[in-house]
């Protein structure tokens, strides 16, 4: 179990680790700092006998110090400081550490010489100042506990919306793939039957039983293995290579694509649809009836850590930028490649230009789930 989620874990028995450890660290620090006296001067430091008196004493004030942090986390907090109610905050806090200074007092003046009676203990701190001792004991300690637990509350409310925004933003990434799934252009789709259909009636049915295959690879590659979190890159160029034959085929002599591979996919993964959403934008272009003759060069660098894809395509002087298969592309990568990818397009009058590059690791890739979307988890302390 990594340190965080045993931090920020829901699960009842790391809570109440947790908030152990936590009081008994306190405790102590607490017993520590607070019981010594003859701290003047040169004279030696001195401190309380750790008896069992001293163990009543100690844990009488401890018990204090943890109801009014459970107060404060637990009610204050939530009702006036999450809320912007800070005045009514600060009214609260006053009362309560003038409770915690009355309840310190009462332990010193009437429960610890109980204490040290029923043993026959003689104890040096409790000669001292009663309102002086009740002080620091009390309401100079007890804000140093909580504001301790207050800092861990608002650490972890920090890091339950960070992970809240996360899931968020991955539900929508995921809602963004299945429209991209779904969106392949009909045009396309119903161009490819037609096409094999006529294949197949002018009996060259070796060619339209290879495009049928293509066809269905991408088909089936789309639905279910797009649903995991990494892909085989050797797969996604491949789904890619299909694509553009079916597109040639679709198109004719009206288009020209020119594809190099250079390096070895290896065992790399890659996110899956990301490469081919930039190859299927390019068709939004190139697939414009006023082009009579257009083209398409791809390339794609692969080397030991890096994935470079070069995209050069012509277009209309009419058509527009790219549009929302780009921009979704643009938070995918920022989402599952953050800071270790560079996208860059460059729109001409009759040229459009992609460039992207990738970090890529070694990943087995056949074992990867379907993407996780971690459950909504509620602010607790």
């Amino acid at each position: 179990m990594n340190w965080y989620s045993f931090i920020f874990s829901e699960n009842k028995s790391h809570r109440l680790r947790r908030h152990v450890i936590f009081w008994l660290l306190w405790w102590a620090y607490f017993t520590v700092s607070y019981y010594h006296y003859a701290q003047t001067g040169l004279q030696k430091l001195e401190f309380e006998p750790w008896n069992f008196p001293f163990f009543l004493k100690s844990i009488s004030l401890l018990s204090i110090h943890i109801i009014a942090c459970y107060y404060f986390i637990a009610y204050l907090m939530p009702r006036y400081l999450f809320k912007a109610k800070y005045v009514v905050l600060v009214i609260h806090a006053i009362i309560l550490g003038l409770l915690i200074l009355f309840s310190v007092y009462f332990l010193h003046k009437e429960l610890f010489p109980i204490i040290n009676a029923a043993f026959n203990y003689n104890s040096v701190i409790d000669k001292q100042n009663i309102w002086w001792t009740s002080i620091t004991s009390g309401i100079l300690s007890a804000p140093k506990v909580i504001s301790a637990a207050a800092a861990a509350k608002l650490l972890k409310r920090w890091w339950l919306k960070q992970k809240e925004k996360e899931r968020l933003e991955r539900e929508k990434l995921i809602t963004d793939l299945q429209l991209l799934k779904a969106q392949i252009h009909p045009e396309f789709l119903f161009s490819s039957l037609d096409n094999i259909s006529l294949l197949a009636q002018t009996k060259d049915v070796d060619r339209a039983s290879k495009l049928l295959l293509k066809l269905a690879d991408i088909l089936s590659y789309m639905l279910y293995e797009s649903d995991n979190n990494l892909v085989s890159l050797e797969k996604e160029i491949n789904i890619i290579k299909d694509y553009l034959v079916l597109q040639k085929t679709r198109m004719g002599n009206r288009l020209e694509i020119d594809i190099a591979v250079k390096g070895e996919p290896g065992t790399k993964s890659i996110v899956p649809l990301l490469l081919f959403s930039l190859i299927e934008n390019s068709f939004s272009f190139i697939g414009n009836k006023k082009l009579e003759n257009t083209w398409l060069n791809l390339e794609f660098h692969i080397d030991d850590t890096d994935l470079t894809m070069r995209l050069i395509h012509g277009k209309t002087i009419e058509a527009d930028g790219p549009g929302n298969i780009m921009n979704n592309t643009r938070k995918r990568l920022d989402f599952f490649y953050p800071g270790h990818h560079e996208l860059k397009t460059t729109v001409e009058p009759e040229i459009m230009m992609t460039s992207l590059k990738i970090a890529l690791e070694e990943s087995a890739y056949v074992n990867q789930n379907t993407i996780y979307v971690p459950e909504q988890v509620a602010y607790g302390t």
